[in-house]
């Protein structure tokens, strides 16, 4: 069997607009945000999903709930899909970062185990079931990453309320410990 997997990122914030370092700060949708999460919900409410996993953290949780409901499915918070903790730079201005983040901020190679975790998780958990997964930008990427063996580089950003599928029909090319996979984008 295999596990679909609809990976989301958020609405729009506020944060996102001012080009603010979110991390794992909560993050306020604005109207467009809440615009695209309910264009996220039409555009699944013919998909035949099964469960709706989305980050803790408020831009998620609150994506999650106006697309399901167009679902009408028991939301399950996990705090595995959260966002990169970017230490002392999180609510930071993107440009006033230059150089190397601080060592407070969660690594790459955390990252990728954080991901490969998670993915394990699914795969197991929803075996031949479809799974919708509202998350971030950054640690989307780093899933995708994760499960097709490549960096983060490798993977194109993803737009606010954008849905990509991966379709996990096996995890045996995970590693139970962190991978070097992703090292280069530190």
């Amino acid at each position: 069997m295999a596990v679909t997997l609809l990976l989301a990122r958020h609405g729009q914030t506020h944060e996102n607009v001012a080009r603010i370092l979110q991390g794992q700060m909560p993050g306020h949708l604005n109207e467009e945000g809440i615009s695209q999460a309910h264009e996220m919900g039409r555009m699944l409410q013919s998909t035949p999903i099964d469960a709706v996993l989305t980050s803790d953290l408020k831009r998620a949780v609150d994506t999650a709930h106006i697309v399901n409901e167009y679902l009408h499915l028991p939301l399950i918070k996990d705090p595995l899909l959260r966002e990169r903790n970017f230490g002392i730079h999180t609510g930071a201005p993107y440009l006033s970062i230059s150089g190397d983040l601080d060592p407070s901020a969660e690594t790459v190679e955390a990252m990728f185990a954080r991901a490969q975790q998670w993915l394990r998780h699914v795969a197991l958990t929803y075996d031949g079931k479809t799974v919708l997964a509202v998350s971030h930008g950054l640690f989307l990427r780093v899933i995708q990453g994760a499960f097709l063996g490549k960096t983060i580089r490798d993977i194109p950003r993803m737009d606010n309320a954008e849905v990509r599928t991966l379709i996990i029909d096996s995890t045996d090319h995970l590693n139970t410990e962190t991978e070097e996979v992703g090292a280069k984008d530190a």
